[in-house]
């Protein structure tokens, strides 16, 4: 990503959840009050999935995509990525009897599918 501005949005986006997460609030279904911007899909693939898409931009699974772009990029070898998978497909309890689901955290439907490429290096 080349756009300073973008990348400080999901700081901000990165340091709300946090904050959410810190003080024990829900984030399930919490929607993200200050939005990362997007930079285009040629410079970072996976935002394609939620381009005009408002109500998944407001959740809290692209705020788990953009922690996994920057890992992609600090620590190419990390397994978080692919601990996140297993606790949203086999340890998220079935309580979708009460209305929480993926979605309401806002998991799109490529999450599975979802692979990370390395880092594009500016020429």
């Amino acid at each position: 990503m080349t756009n300073g501005r973008v990348f400080a949005t999901w700081l901000r986006s990165l340091n709300y959840m946090r904050n959410v997460c810190a003080h024990h609030s829900r984030l399930w279904n919490r929607n993200i009050v200050d939005q990362p911007k997007l930079p285009p899909k040629e410079q970072v693939a996976f935002v394609a999935d939620f381009e005009g898409n408002e109500r998944l931009r407001a959740r809290p699974y692209l705020l788990f995509c953009i922690a996994q772009q920057l890992m992609s990029v600090i620590n190419p070898s990390s397994t978080w990525w692919d601990r996140v998978n297993k606790l949203l497909a086999d340890e998220f309890p079935d309580v979708s009897h009460i209305g929480i689901t993926l979605d309401s955290l806002g998991v799109d439907a490529n999450w599975k599918d979802r692979k990370w490429a390395k880092a594009i290096k500016n020429p």
